[in-house]
């Protein structure tokens, strides 16, 4: 019986690598004005004083070395909302797939704000 010779390195992606490629393709996409700030208060599953604010990129990170981003948006009033979300979700998608190696199991995109023109 033959032994497979597996010791390729095991890549390991830091949270904020992941953060800082998402906020890179975000800010890529159609109609997309900015990434909104959420209070913490707002999320069930920590519980932390009211008022810590941070930038809405959250990533979730799972044992098959796999991991889903969910991400908080701000449009603007000019676009339609439906097709915003669903091309940014597509190109955020495809730029974490491309860089982290097929890793990204989904993207959630949230539209919190529509921003007026001035």
């Amino acid at each position: 019986m033959e032994k497979k010779n597996t010791n390729k390195p095991i890549t390991v992606y830091h949270t904020q690598e992941i953060k800082d490629a998402t906020h890179k393709a975000v800010l890529s996409c159609y109609g997309v004005v900015e990434i909104v700030k959420r209070e913490e208060t707002l999320r069930k599953d920590k519980r932390v004083k009211k008022g810590i604010v941070e930038e809405a990129i959250y990533v979730k990170k799972y044992v098959n070395r796999t991991f889903t981003v969910d991400v908080y948006l701000a449009f603007s009033n000019e676009v339609k909302i439906t097709e915003a979300l669903a091309e940014a979700q597509k190109t955020i998608m495809y730029l974490l797939n491309k860089q982290f190696n097929k890793r990204c199991a989904g993207v959630n995109v949230f539209g919190e704000k529509i921003v007026s023109a001035r």
